[in-house]
């Protein structure tokens, strides 16, 4: 057995004769930091200061700028609509009946390019109304049916929209 006095958790009986100062456990430790005192650049905004600092940025972002514009200057861009000449005109008010037939579909356009084009070439389309980060476009994503032509007909992985809305099967474009 101890021969020491029982003592309680709470710190005795609380009136205040203990040997050792009590400190707020929840005050933050004192530092130039907590505190913010850390000595900070205050520049005083002189109109010779300021133009210094833009001329010094002119000259770091006009090379950027031109180098940019000398890079632009070789960029082919030819926009071609072509839902208006591969759409029979007897189909163009019902688009998505003309879609969904099993009319021959096969469209081939020609386009006069305006400049020559350096290699490699780059074709882009464009899609109107159609997000491609919208949950069904990313759910039926197919990256081995892209990557490779013999699996070019392998819709199993795009459902749901492998499946026209009549019940026909949807082709890729390829």
């Amino acid at each position: 057995m101890s021969s020491h006095p029982a003592s309680s958790s709470n710190g005795g009986s609380g009136s205040g004769d203990s040997d050792a100062p009590r400190r707020n456990s929840k005050r933050p430790k004192y530092s130039k930091f907590t505190q913010q005192e850390l000595p900070a650049c205050k520049p005083i905004l002189t109109p010779k200061w300021v133009v210094s600092a833009f001329m010094i940025i002119a000259i770091v972002f006009i090379p950027i700028g031109i180098a940019c514009l000398v890079g632009s200057r070789d960029v082919v861009e030819v926009v071609e609509r072509y839902e208006t000449e591969c759409i029979p005109a007897q189909n163009r008010t019902n688009k998505v009946q003309f879609i969904q037939s099993p009319a021959d579909k096969t469209c081939t356009i020609s386009m006069r390019i305006p400049k020559r084009m350096k290699k490699p070439v780059y074709v882009y389309y464009q899609l109107d109304n159609f997000y491609q980060n919208h949950r069904r476009y990313v759910k039926s994503r197919s990256d081995e049916q892209l990557k490779s032509a013999s699996k070019e007909n392998d819709t199993k992985s795009c459902k749901p929209e492998d499946i026209a809305v009549g019940g026909g099967r949807l082709y890729p474009v390829v």
